[in-house]
């Protein structure tokens, strides 16, 4: 499948920059309980009309090998690794793991060497939670290191029109969400909080170092340490949100509901930047609406 970068200063004749993703993932029910998963992927520019390369379409052999052996050293690959357990028909755990980059000798001698860029999620769900009939419970954390989704070109970064393909954050943060659903009969009502740590940049009139955040700046392009690389360097940022929803299902055969729902989020940056500022805000909305498809990202 093919992305688009489109950012105005890398715009050529009008038109938007293109690359190019592959992608494989394996799952295997290891028993009635037990679900493993083996990801990879790779994504890479369109250089010189190159198109998309068929020796990515090879089902066997990683992608990491076919990059060396196709001269195109320039994919930025990443492998992942997921797991689901059914403790029993209630409660279940799971968790990804992610591998940008790993370098064990960094490991060895140097401490947060910044090339050990991963990141995990855990996560557990808790269905009919104390035996309350459709009170679902879901709880969640994220953890990504500095420069995790960036590439030594931006034009090969995990993003898409603007935005992150791994997380909304980019690299560099903590999130901890916690997700609570019920429903009796037509009546609904959702909450979801996030709280989280991030590290971004400050403004490039001051500081111009690239703190591991932005997926859009090359890992090289000033960078400010080689070691010592934690979740958080630069503009520590701390985030909450909270997000309320409650309603009435009106037609079930198209999810038509009425709906109020009231958002709070507060962003607190060490320094204010002319991006990022201290604030709270707090969104109240009534609404009506048809959900024609049911969508169930968090997990």
């Amino acid at each position: 499948m093919f992305l688009k970068d489109v950012r105005p200063e890398i715009t050529s004749e009008k038109t938007y920059a293109t690359k190019y993703i592959a992608n494989h993932y394996l799952s295997w029910n290891l028993s009635k309980r037990l679900n493993i998963g083996l990801f990879e992927s790779v994504i890479w520019a369109n250089n010189n009309g190159r198109g998309f390369d068929v020796n990515f379409l090879n089902p066997i052999i990683f992608y990491r090998t076919v990059e060396f052996t196709s001269s195109a050293r320039s994919g930025n690959a990443i492998l992942g690794l997921s797991g689901k357990y059914k403790y029993n028909n209630q409660v279940n755990f799971y968790g990804q793991f992610l591998l940008d980059e790993f370098s064990l000798e960094d490991i060895q001698k140097v401490s947060g060497s910044w090339k050990n860029k991963f990141g995990y999620q855990i996560g557990a769900k808790y269905y009919n939670a104390f035996n309350i009939p459709n009170l679902n419970l879901q709880l969640e954390y994220n953890y990504v290191r500095p420069y995790v989704y960036s590439h030594l070109q931006p034009e090969t970064n995990y993003g898409h029109n603007n935005q992150s393909m791994g997380h909304q954050w980019g690299g560099n943060f903590q999130e901890f969400i916690a997700i609570a659903r019920y429903h009796k009969g037509r009546y609904f009502a959702d909450t979801k909080i996030i709280a989280g740590k991030r590290g971004l940049d400050f403004d490039a009139t001051i500081d111009p170092n690239n703190y591991g955040s932005n997926i859009y700046k090359g890992y090289n392009d000033q960078r400010p340490y080689d070691s010592n690389v934690v979740v958080g360097q630069g503009n520590k940022t701390t985030v909450f949100i909270a997000d309320l929803q409650a309603g009435y299902l009106i037609n079930p055969n198209s999810n038509m509901k009425v709906f109020g729902s009231l958002i709070y989020r507060s962003f607190k940056p060490l320094e204010n930047t002319a991006v990022y500022l201290n604030e709270n805000t707090t969104w109240f909305s009534l609404g009506l609406r048809c959900d024609v498809f049911n969508w169930y990202f968090d997990y």
